[in-house]
């Protein structure tokens, strides 16, 4: 009797074991909560003690009023979140599953609704929380646009009711509606409020503050196990999507659907060197100016509160023991890969895998014990494949080395790029190089690569990266493929001068640790401690690393000096248009028949007014403008190639540590690319007067410019103030007028940064009468020395480094206001700065 009791009362705690809580979606079932399911399914919640509810949204239950009202413990939200918060709601953010948010609004190709702007007065089919989300909100007014200019519609959830004509458009989720509406044989586009400037979090992971403070170890549990199974399930897709066809699918999607959805959502789950989930404080401040900034919220908190601080580490009694048993671990390494990982001088394991590892032994109070007897890359994998070590310390993950090893979750991506002689133009893909030789490092996942995927190229295979280099100097190879951090190490510590970047593939490592096949629970225990890993200790691995790999100074004062608006301008361009040779050649034969146009229209000018003095002498300066036109084109390809490699450095700054100001900076700048790509277009258009002249709204353009310049202002503490009647429009050529407005804020910025003084303020007015509209931008940098204010507008004049600045822009501004406007820009000082004038005719006449 006594022991039917006894297993009676063990049987009762094991069920008590497991607390009950309830995870709350807002939206019905599919693969967008599929990290839930994988923890459910494959027990993950069940290890961590855990009996988990997953509800979804069938009964219309919203996921934060469940978690406020108790019905819940835990829900998933969107970044409105941030606002419930600022106005008093004990929440805590726990993991942000989407680095960016997937929604979007999508309409019919036919419809011809190209931008946000195109929305106005069109049907449009708007969920209750997009409405109030600041997403939409944003977007819209960026372009000056409020959803009282549009016609709303309840969203019918039916994609094809943009395929029968109900609708115009429709927010939409970018893995679910256009596959659907492509399988129907339906084009459409799609509108992203990211490409606007505002990039927001979706898919949170959130709890209450009661919930963090009476149960900590239960929500440790459930975002512990939570993690591992969004990291399984994006691993997974496949197996995944069948998982959630058979059990979780109330929208009976087909399995092409699933896998298509988890795939597209695992590009915004993951950004290199971002921890998943992570949600950053910058970021969250950003997207809480936005509501600001629309009135939402009246003040900005601080956000530690908010975020999520989970422990650092928590191994179970089974790990522990494990770790005990094995305090010794073998540890294989590439001897020759810097800077990821190599030996040196000393003949010690150094590098950004070194970083990690000591990270991990220290975490976990083992011994890693380097083997530096096999001097080859391919014997080290060749030997934890045979079990003579147990692990690497850096490998790439491929499908053809998870057959005979267990890999942790990647700590470092990393892209993988085209290395030519410098006299080779733009590649735009491997397929460029079909029939050609290609050097590559023996059993790297680049061989294997190129090998199964790319046959009709010739492998030439090196024992190193360096060597592999190096057959492209000699002409053994005509190009070498091979990590881009790797690639821009190489060429400026050896000084090989005669190499380039010309092209990306679309491969890219990533990096982590390999285990022999039969250490699953080594690989279980890393993925902990990776996880765990805080901003600021990514952020001291990488400026570690940086140090102990650096041998000559790099002045990256002086790099971050260039990343105003002509240092991101060339620096993008030279990243994001390798094509430049053919480019330069081509625009050379333009602007040579441009020269010829300018003069030919001048000569027939001076015959109509008569005036040949003086248009002998503007036929002459705008010669000069064309020389100097042809002249950058020619000489942009050396300074281009120099910042070409300083924007390597920097986006390898970004790529391996972590180090989001630099990835702020890259991003902020990659949504002006596509207007400052045509900069170049632009030169050669400058003097022509048949483009298209409309009313442009004046604060409507100056959110357009704080759109796009606002994140860099934020970071440097610089306020935008208005002063502006919003009602002011007035008849211009758009895309010049923001040239000439970025350009003289960017000139604020700069002197206010220079001027350091406390007051950091740039003050936009706008004015206008029955002639004029006259625009002021004011700063406090101090003024313009009266011995030079004369001269700012003359071409070539700067004060600034060489490498800083051209001379050009202040003079083509003005030139675009008088001669394109038929207006004026000057300047004068204040008692705080400088503050420049641009006045412009209420309507431009042609002529």
């Amino acid at each position: 009797m006594k022991k039917i009791l006894f297993l009676s009362l063990f049987l009762v705690s094991i069920v008590w074991a497991k607390e009950s809580v309830t995870l709350q979606l807002p939206w019905l079932h599919q693969f967008q909560f599929a990290g839930y399911y994988i923890a459910k399914e494959k027990g993950y919640y069940a290890n961590a003690g855990l009996d988990v509810t997953i509800l979804d949204a069938h009964n219309k239950q919203d996921a934060f009023d469940a978690v406020m009202a108790g019905k819940a413990q835990y829900g998933v939200g969107r970044s409105s979140l941030i606002v419930d918060y600022i106005k008093g709601a004990p929440l805590v953010l726990m993991a942000a599953v989407f680095q960016s948010s997937p929604m979007m609004l999508l309409s019919r190709k036919d419809a011809n609704i190209r931008s946000a702007k195109d929305l106005k007065n069109k049907r449009i089919m708007l969920t209750a929380d997009t409405i109030e989300g600041a997403e939409m909100q944003a977007m819209l007014r960026s372009v000056g646009l409020q959803f009282s200019d549009l016609d709303l519609q309840e969203h019918s959830y039916d994609p094809m009711s943009l395929a029968r004509g109900e609708t115009d458009a429709m927010v939409s989720y970018l893995s679910n509606e256009p596959y659907i509406l492509q399988k129907a044989g339906v084009e459409t586009h799609a509108i992203h409020p990211k490409e606007y400037g505002f990039d927001f979090y979706s898919d949170i992971l959130f709890t209450t503050t009661n919930e963090t403070i009476k149960n900590p170890q239960r929500a440790e549990a459930f975002y512990d196990a939570s993690i591992k199974g969004w990291l399984w399930a994006f691993d997974h897709i496949e197996e995944t999507a069948a998982l959630i066809y058979r059990d979780y699918n109330p929208q009976h999607k087909s399995l092409d659907a699933l896998i298509f959805e988890g795939r597209a959502l695992k590009e915004l789950a993951f950004r290199p060197n971002i921890a998943f989930g992570s949600i950053d404080p910058v970021r969250l401040e950003m997207i809480a100016q936005g509501y600001r900034l629309m009135g939402v919220v009246q003040s900005i908190p601080s956000f530690e509160p908010l975020r999520y601080k989970h422990s650092a580490l928590q191994l179970s009694e089974k790990e522990k023991q494990w770790l005990r048993d094995h305090p010794v671990i073998r540890v294989g390494i590439d001897q020759n890969w810097p800077p990821i990982e190599s030996v040196d001088e000393k003949g010690r394991h150094a590098g950004v895998s070194a970083s990690y590892l000591k990270l991990l032994e220290k975490r976990l109070g083992v011994h890693f014990e380097i083997d530096y007897s096999r001097s080859q890359w391919s014997d080290s994998l060749r030997s934890v494949q045979n079990k003579e070590i147990d692990m690497l310390s850096c490998a790439a993950i491929t499908d053809k080395r998870r057959e005979s090893l267990l890999f942790s979750r990647p700590y470092l991506k990393q892209s993988v790029v085209i290395v030519a002689d410098s006299d080779v133009g733009y590649v735009n893909d491997l397929n460029d190089l079909s029939g050609k030789k290609v050097s590559v490092v023996r059993s790297y996942a680049t061989e294997e690569y190129l090998r199964t995927y790319y046959p009709k190229i010739i492998p030439v295979v090196a024992d190193t990266s360096l060597e592999a280099l190096q057959k492209v100097t000699s002409g053994e190879a005509y190009a070498c493929i091979e990590g881009l951090g790797v690639v821009s190490h190489l060429i400026e510590r050896h000084n090989l001068k005669r190499l380039k970047v010309v092209g990306e593939t679309s491969y890219r490592y990533e990096l982590a640790f390999a285990f022999r096949n039969d250490w699953g629970m080594l690989a279980s225990i890393s993925d902990k401690v990776l996880a765990s890993i805080t901003p600021s200790e990514y952020e001291e691995i990488h400026g570690r690393w940086l140090v102990m790999e650096r041998n000559e100074p790099v002045n990256y004062r002086l790099v971050w000096g260039i990343v105003g608006f002509m240092g991101i301008l060339f620096i993008l361009i030279a990243y994001k248009n390798r094509r430049l040779d053919v480019l330069v050649r081509q625009r050379t034969t333009e602007l040579q028949t441009f020269n010829q146009r300018l003069q030919d229209e001048i000569e027939k000018a001076v015959e109509k007014n008569r005036k040949q003095e003086k248009l002998l002498m503007q036929q002459a300066k705008m010669a000069e403008i064309g020389s100097m036109l042809e002249s950058i084109a020619h000489q942009w390809r050396q300074p281009l190639n120099i910042l070409g490699l300083s924007m390597t450095r920097l986006n390898l700054s970004c790529a391996i540590g972590g180090n989001s100001e630099s990835s702020k900076v890259i991003e902020i700048a990659e949504a002006q690319i596509e207007y400052m790509s045509q900069t170049i277009d632009d030169f050669r258009n400058f003097f022509k007067q048949d483009k298209d002249q409309i009313l442009v709204n004046i604060n409507t353009l100056v959110n357009d410019v704080e759109a796009l310049l606002g994140p860099l202002l934020m970071r440097k503490k610089i306020i935008i103030e208005r002063d502006i009647d919003m009602t002011i429009e007035v008849l211009v050529y758009p895309n010049e007028l923001k040239q000439v407005v970025i350009n003289l804020v960017n000139n604020a910025r700069e002197a206010i940064e220079q001027h350091r003084g406390r007051e950091r303020v740039i003050l936009i007015r706008c004015v206008e009468d029955e002639q004029y509209c006259t625009i002021a931008i004011e700063d406090t940098g101090g003024g313009i020395s009266p011995d030079i204010i004369d001269k700012i507008f003359d071409p070539y004049f700067t004060t600034k480094f060489e490498s800083q600045g051209t001379g050009i822009g202040l003079y083509m501004a003005k030139m675009i206001v008088e001669k394109h406007f038929l207006g004026k820009l000057s300047v004068h000082n204040t008692s705080k700065g400088a503050c420049f004038e641009i006045r412009l005719n209420r309507v431009i006449k042609e002529g």
